[in-house]
């Protein structure tokens, strides 16, 4: 019985759920272009295009063959 009391208590105490979140603005561009012989770093080591590149995001790329199809 003391423990749920106790449990009670500390839950009651909580922060509410209607506090104001802010929403995660994480950016990350639709469109990257790589130019032919400049070497960029990744996470896997450093990657040099033997072509000017154009990558897009994949909620681009899905949009983009949503509108051609």
């Amino acid at each position: 019985m003391a423990l749920m009391i106790a449990t009670t208590a500390l839950i009651s105490c909580g922060p509410s759920s209607s506090t104001n979140v802010k929403p995660l603005n994480i950016y990350q561009p639709s469109i990257l272009s790589l130019e032919k012989g400049k070497s960029i770093t990744t996470k896997d080591g450093i990657y040099t295009p033997q072509t000017d590149e154009v990558w897009h995001s994949d909620a681009r790329y899905r949009k983009l063959e949503r509108d051609l199809y």
